[in-house]
């Protein structure tokens, strides 16, 4: 028995009264497990989150007690207690969480799902067949789950395969596919053109998903300007008092520096991946993404790890830059300092752009090279079928025409059309094909358009009119990712605006403050400041990076660019606005 399943049995036991309250109070939790897949029982899985509360509740309340009688901190000690309701909140809004990403991505499905059923019919394949054969495999998981449950129906309860159709559409959580089998099952009943109505119905979705796309792309702005006014407003508000206060303590105005690590180093990254995270369940997804990018990155964190601990660690632990290596190193840093024309304290913010320079440029260059093959490969797979339709109304036979095609260009496509006229002519069968083309290329959309076409040719007979249908609705599929892509676009300049003028505008208000204080005759160390207040900005414009990528893309690796660029945008602007915010102010000081 594994831990979960030992702590599943604790927490019922223990906190099952705990656990029906939660319920009572969340009745929607138990619809939520169901529709995202999690196979648990309400009663169990609301006695896991009541049972995390209390021993985390237990353990901060601990913690907080001794925190208060070494340190005197009340403030750090209430602030500690707010874990067990996170961990509460946490593991209340979870099943919500997983449904909507399972919604998300069962609704991303369901364009191909429509295709495939339509594609299928033109061939005089029914759908019900054609789901069997999709519950078979693992490229369409959401729609393959409901229909094994429709299959199970039929072969177990002795249920005819309409009716097992039916029963499943109304488990779906999605309307446009609830919509296509329970359409097609009183067409079908009415005695009306089944395959018509497939082609119509699969038309109408897309037109639908063209219209949540352009939805999505307004949520999306309302979002950033939410992340932008949160984020650049109550920062410098924060930034101002904290400044103020350090500059002119008195018993009235005094914040301890503890307060502000909290919000500079915890509360504001954190308020910037709540926004990562409504950025992901708001956006659509897709049932699988590629990872090497994520690979790549993680290899180059141990690397960039010890970038960290060499150049940024010792400005932070002065004992360090006395021990070797880290006093050569800091060494550097203050030599480039030096380079530069800024004057002490900048080392930390430079040390911190440099190691998320080297953090993010491998994985920034492999997407970049990865995704652009994606969106090659399936563009070409759109120009390719058109073509192959074209060709197949000569008479020749689908394979032929795949052959005869293989020397046109395609672009990232063209090396693998190759390889399957390759593989066609040695007789290996369609399936094979499909196999290894899942090895070599990881993009579901381009997965998806070849399985489609591989059974429309296997199963289907290949006959013009279904190229034509398949042809017609990967064009509509390029255009609204296309479509999707130019209305997020413009969204990621937000999070780069938001980012540049935190740099700049903190970097500037330390400055004019020490030098008006200078005028007051209240001398302040300047260093102290940038050292206090900069890097801290530095962290928040990089995960702005993090955000923009998010935005534009609809996935995180996009953002490796988007941190990279701005880590060097911020190491430039503490160099402009360092250099030219100190000659600003620091000129009416010269006057005696």
């Amino acid at each position: 028995m594994g831990f979960l399943e030992s702590f599943s049995g604790f927490s019922y036991a223990n906190f099952r009264g705990i656990g029906l309250y939660i319920l009572k109070l969340f009745p929607g939790i138990a619809a939520k497990l169901e529709s995202s897949g999690k196979r648990i029982h309400p009663e169990a899985y609301a006695s896991i989150v009541a049972g995390l509360t209390v021993i985390s509740l237990l353990a901060t309340g601990a913690g907080s007690l001794l925190i208060f009688l070494f340190t005197g901190n009340l403030l750090f000690s209430l602030l500690l207690l707010t874990i067990p309701l996170l961990v509460f909140m946490m593991g209340v809004l979870y099943p919500y969480g997983e449904a909507s990403s399972v919604s998300s991505v069962l609704e991303s499905e369901v364009p191909y799902a429509a295709t495939y059923l339509a594609v299928m019919a033109t061939g005089g394949i029914a759908p019900y067949t054609s789901l069997s054969r999709i519950a078979k495999g693992e490229l369409m998981p959401n729609i393959a789950k409901a229909a094994r449950n429709a299959e199970i129906a039929v072969k177990t309860g002795g249920i005819d395969p309409v009716s097992a159709l039916e029963n499943m559409a109304k488990g779906v959580p999605s309307k446009d596919y609830r919509d296509l089998i329970m359409g097609y099952a009183s067409t079908l009943r009415s005695g009306g053109d089944v395959v018509h109505f497939l082609i119509r119905k699969t038309e109408q979705i897309f037109d639908s998903r063209m219209g949540k796309m352009r939805i999505i792309g307004e949520r999306m702005g309302m979002l950033m300007e939410a992340y932008a006014a949160i984020t650049m407003m109550l920062s410098l508000v924060v930034y101002i008092v904290y400044i103020v206060s350090r500059a002119m303590p008195s018993e009235f105005m005094t914040l301890p520096s503890e307060q502000f690590v909290i919000f500079a180093y915890l509360v504001m990254p954190l308020l910037s991946l709540v926004f990562l995270y409504l950025a992901d369940i708001t956006q659509p997804k897709y049932p699988m993404t590629d990872t090497r990018p994520y690979k790549v990155f993680y290899l180059t964190i141990p690397f960039a790890s010890i970038i960290l601990m060499l150049f940024v660690a010792p400005f932070f632990l002065d004992v360090l830059r006395f021990i070797p290596p880290f006093d050569a190193t800091s060494q550097l840093i203050v030599e480039l300092r030096k380079a530069m024309g800024l004057v002490q304290g900048y080392e930390s913010s430079l040390g911190l752009c440099i190691f998320f320079m080297v953090l993010f440029a491998p994985g920034m260059v492999f997407y970049e090279r990865y995704g652009k093959e994606s969106i090659s490969i399936l563009h070409g797979m759109t120009l390719f079928l058109r073509d192959l339709t074209e060709a197949r109304k000569t008479g020749m036979s689908p394979e032929k025409c795949i052959i005869t095609l293989k020397d046109r260009p395609y672009g990232g496509f063209s090396k693998h059309l190759k390889i399957i006229a390759r593989q066609i002519g040695w007789g290996e069968s369609l399936r094979k094909v499909y196999q290894d083309f899942v090895k070599r290329v990881h993009g579901w959309m381009s997965r998806a358009s070849l399985y489609v076409l591989i059974d429309a040719i296997d199963v289907g007979g290949g006959a013009p009119e279904t190229f034509d249908v398949l042809a017609t609705f990967m064009e509509n599929l390029e255009e609204i990712e296309k479509q999707k892509r130019s209305t997020l676009l413009p969204l990621m300049m937000i999070p780069y605006m938001t980012a540049i003028m935190l740099v700049v505008v903190v970097v500037i208000l330390v400055s004019f403050m020490r030098n008006l204080l200078q005028i007051a005759r209240i001398y302040i160390s300047l260093a102290e400041f940038i050292h206090f207040f900069l890097p801290p900005v530095i962290i928040i414009a990089v995960i702005s990076g993090l955000v923009a990528g998010k935005v534009s893309s609809g996935v995180i690796a996009a953002g490796f660019k988007h941190a990279f660029i701005l880590s060097i945008v911020s190491f430039i602007a503490v160099w402009l606005s360092g250099t030219i915010s100190i000659k600003i102010f620091a000129t009416p000081m010269a006057t005696p």
